[in-house]
């Protein structure tokens, strides 16, 4: 699965580029687009990009799993063997512990994430500024060909970006 992401000039490009991935059989939500005027996009019924595609929170929520629970397992392993009261730490309490850190790491680096911006999308926003709409979508390795060959009919000069999509799963894009 690759994620194509590429500028259109307007709506009406934007509309005409939706219109042909739809006859591929490409989903609609895995299509995201960004324009700096939001309601232009809701009326015109084009998939709007979400806080996942705008934002670091998923990447950030990931790390902070990770660093949440790198940290508990340290915690754990300083309580392990420890006696409070009667309380004493063991294996059990090193599990806790950690997993109880690994929750609290992933909600800080979600809300870490959902206030930074997107960081490989920062290079489109005087475009974005500008009035041209971006195109996020997630394409199958086979129709690539016949993607570029549809935007390249709408917007021919458009520089469409390539990446790796780690997951093939579309409610996970």
């Amino acid at each position: 699965m690759r994620r194509l992401t590429f500028l259109m000039p307007d709506l009406a490009h934007a509309e005409r580029v939706v219109e042909e991935l739809r006859q591929l059989g490409i989903a609609e939500d895995v299509m995201h687009l960004i324009a700096e005027d939001h309601a232009l996009l809701q009326k015109a019924h084009l998939h709007e990009a979400t806080e996942m595609e705008t934002s670091e929170v998923e990447n950030d929520f990931n790390w902070g799993i990770v660093a949440g629970g790198v940290l508990g397992l340290v915690a754990g392993m300083v309580a392990y063997g420890s006696k409070i009261s009667s309380f004493e730490f063991g294996t059990m309490s090193l599990l806790v512990i950690t997993i109880i850190c690994a929750f609290w790491g992933g909600v800080i680096g979600k809300a870490i994430g959902e206030s930074t911006p997107n960081s490989h999308l920062e290079k489109y926003r005087h475009a974005i500024e500008a009035g041209q709409i971006l195109m996020i979508v997630d394409v199958a390795v086979e129709l690539l060909p016949e993607v570029h060959k549809r935007v390249r009919t709408h917007c021919p000069k458009a520089l469409i970006e390539s990446s790796h999509v780690f997951h093939d799963h579309p409610l996970a894009a």
